[in-house]
């Protein structure tokens, strides 16, 4: 039996999962205050960038996981967002069919809905027999990835180009892909992965590196919401881009199961919706010209 830890960043509450493969860690643990209920399992011990969970959101999670923990296939999810492993047959590297939806909306991730988006051991066993990375569905934005990033609170400063740049000089086999990537029009959301440990960690070596060096970079004092986490997601793409153009692991891409009843930061995000689902369903050219009318607010 495989050693599988399906990480999830939350927050003060506990997201109610009993299932054996769910790992709930508290994100940000090292802000919180001493009155503050925290989860047994915390992002602020050992190894860790626990105090930058602002900027770097669910990732400070993955660093944690990444340095100190132990496991044969290791992923990352958030409380309001898992995967759904209910699908008979992915969209892989051997298979061009795409499901219709990136997502579907459930109101929890209670006992029923982890039933239904088949999140068993059993399941996950037979993905991991097949697959070595498995990517939340790319999603049809009907623009470049590049443009379709608001960069609206930071327009003297091309945080992209920068990324661009770094990739150039550390990695510069992704640098192709960066561009591909970038000006593309199917963006990966939410920061989610599930990996073997070699992936795993091959991942996080790179995404962090990259990001540690854009933080060195980065005119001084500049700062806005989630900056490290935004830019982690265009990250992403690029990787995957890159797995998937340039190597020969066996990739997957599975639809994501959102949360509508559940808090937080970004829970006000249409993605959420469960009205807006059927009127501009994910993936549609409704939601992309929703999406503008949004930001142009």
């Amino acid at each position: 039996m495989k050693n599988i830890q399906l990480f999830v960043s939350a927050f003060r509450s506990d997201p109610k999962c009993r299932n054996g493969l769910i790992v709930p860690v508290s994100a940000g643990a090292a802000l919180y205050d001493k009155t503050a209920k925290k989860l047994p399992l915390c992002d602020d011990s050992g190894d860790n960038i626990s105090e930058k969970n602002p900027q770097y959101c669910e990732l400070t999670v993955q660093y944690w996981a990444w340095k100190n923990r132990s496991f044969d296939y290791g992923g990352l999810m958030h409380m309001r967002r898992y995967f759904d492993f209910s699908g008979n047959k992915p969209f892989c590297y051997d298979n061009s069919k795409k499901p219709k939806r990136p997502y579907m909306i459930f109101e929890t991730p209670n006992e029923k809905t982890l039933d239904k988006i088949g999140l068993t051991e059993n399941n996950l066993e037979r993905l991991f027999q097949q697959y070595r990375f498995i990517a939340p569905l790319g999603e049809n934005i009907y623009m470049p990835v590049s443009e379709f990033y608001d960069r609206t609170d930071r327009r003297e400063f091309d945080d992209l180009g920068l990324l661009c740049e770094i990739i150039r000089e550390k990695y510069p086999l992704y640098y192709e892909s960066a561009g591909k990537y970038l000006g593309d029009c199917y963006s990966y959301f939410c920061n989610m992965f599930i990996a073997d440990r070699e992936m795993f960690c091959d991942y996080s070596e790179w995404l962090f590196s990259i990001l540690s060096e854009y933080d060195r970079r980065k005119p001084a004092g500049m700062f806005y919401p989630r900056e490290q986490g935004k830019l982690a997601e265009r990250l992403f793409g690029i990787y995957m881009t890159y797995l998937k153009d340039k190597t020969n692991i066996r990739w997957a891409e599975l639809p994501r199961a959102h949360f509508s009843k559940l808090g937080g930061a970004t829970a006000g995000n249409l993605s959420f919706s469960k009205k807006m689902y059927f009127i501009a369903p994910p993936g549609s050219k409704r939601r992309s010209i929703l999406r503008k009318i949004k930001n142009k607010k």
